[in-house]
């Protein structure tokens, strides 16, 4: 009967490599945009054509609404941020 073979695991473990990838530079991607939207946010105004209105009001908004207190959600925060530059090294 079929076990589950070295091989299988090797293009298990390839195929799992590729999806962290991926992930990782999709995630990379979205963090480099969010940055330039908001230094252009910060340079030329609230209202920057290409990357829509406000973004930093509503970074403002989502750091509210992950908690009632500021503070736990600015630790949460830099707790993903941590342990997304831990992933990426």
């Amino acid at each position: 009967m079929g076990g589950v073979t070295a091989e299988s695991r090797r293009i298990m473990k390839n195929w799992i490599s590729k999806i962290k990838y991926y992930l990782n530079s999709f995630i990379e991607v979205g963090v480099l945009l969010l940055a330039v939207s908001v230094i252009a946010e910060v340079i030329f105004g609230p209202n920057v054509a290409f990357f829509g209105s406000q973004v930093t009001e509503n970074l403002v908004k989502l750091l509210n609404n992950l908690g009632s207190q500021g503070i736990a959600a600015l630790i949460i925060v830099f707790a993903v941020i941590f342990a997304y530059r831990k992933l990426l090294k």
